[in-house]
């Protein structure tokens, strides 16, 4: 194989999330090189449940991988899929590991499909030799402890927001509770209340004197005082009492941190030994959420990995060896310390 084949060398990667599913090809040093999107509309299945729309996306991972071959511009050397573990048994094809692709003479190796909690892990686990707790955020807020293998308590099998998960077959502990619905729906009621439009939140930033007096405000929270409603938007919190958006904005976030803390407290060993705390996903882009969820960890370092891909990039490092044959490239995580000293 001469140079310039291998440089054109990539491993694709499907990363079919709830809302968002995502292709994307990655370089011989695990850059990316290529994305496309889509949203799916789900279906009803028999049973008259909402559900996936396997056969379409199906049909779209198969127009990506044929259409990367067609423009010739890049050689697919391995093939991997991440998502949910129920998702990808749906998609698995003649009792393959995933989507094992032919078509038109061209084969794809392919890999045996990652889940996403493992495949959001891994590039963290290959790039510290720290103990450290996963935050992955999005429609979800999961918190992953690498290093906590004890057994679930009576209380934890009864709530089922704690769960036990098999990495690289071992059983470590992981909880999660909803965070974008919830954060969007009340983003909703602000902007409504102060007749902002757009994404004004975006555009906030908070100081270490705000977070001090937010923690200094008194017991209980203003926002979901009961917990979160059944339709997620807390009517019940007094929005006449803040002056600006932004105060009433800083205030939502740290009680909506405040529901994250009881699910990061379930997943914390009795001999705690995390020194880390990497959060990742959308909300590592929120400076409101990653700089009050720093205060309140306080025995924690907690750094922002600000990459958009980071389930799909630990896809691809789990097939990379076999893919090239080399040992994995350093990659960057586009980590940020979160030092609340301003």
């Amino acid at each position: 194989m001469d140079m310039s084949q291998q440089n054109n060398n990539v491993i694709a990667v499907f990363d079919i999330g709830k809302i968002n599913k995502r292709f994307y090809l990655f370089d011989s040093w695990l850059n990316l090189v290529h994305t496309d999107e889509r949203i799916f509309e789900e279906i009803r299945n028999n049973d008259g449940q909402q559900c996936e729309d396997i056969a379409e996306i199906r049909r779209w991972m198969h127009s990506c991988l044929l259409m990367t071959v067609r423009e010739g511009r890049y050689s697919i050397t391995m093939l991997n899929a991440t998502s949910a573990r129920d998702t990808l048994e749906s998609l698995r094809e003649h009792d393959n590991e995933i989507i094992f692709y032919e078509d038109n003479g061209f084969r794809f190796s392919a890999g045996g499909g990652t889940d996403e909690t493992t495949a959001s892990l891994v590039p963290y686990i290959k790039g510290t030799d720290r103990p450290f707790i996963l935050v992955s955020t999005g429609a979800w807020c999961k918190f992953i402890n690498p290093f906590n293998d004890e057994p679930l308590s009576d209380e934890q099998q009864q709530n089922g927001r704690v769960s036990l998960i098999n990495v690289n077959g071992q059983e470590i502990k992981s909880s999660q509770l909803l965070l974008g619905i919830i954060h969007d729906s009340n983003v909703a009621r602000l902007d409504d209340r102060f007749g902002v439009t757009g994404e004004l939140y975006k555009t906030i930033r908070i100081r270490s004197n705000k977070i001090g007096r937010l923690m200094a405000g008194g017991p209980g929270r203003i926002f979901f005082r009961k917990g979160i409603p059944p339709g997620y938007v807390d009517n019940e919190a007094d929005l006449s009492r803040f002056l600006t958006y932004a105060d009433a904005y800083h205030q939502m976030v740290y009680d909506l941190v405040d529901v994250c803390l009881e699910s990061y407290r379930q997943i914390i060993a009795a001999n705690d030994c995390t020194e880390i705390v990497y959060v990742t996903g959308g909300f590592a882009w929120n400076d409101t959420f990653v700089r009050i969820l720093a205060a309140r960890l306080p025995d924690k370092r907690v750094f922002a990995s600000r990459i958009e891909n980071p389930t799909a990039l630990g896809a691809a490092m789990t097939v990379f060896e076999t893919a090239f044959g080399t040992g994995l490239p350093s990659v960057y995580l586009g980590l940020k310390a979160i030092i609340n000293n301003d």
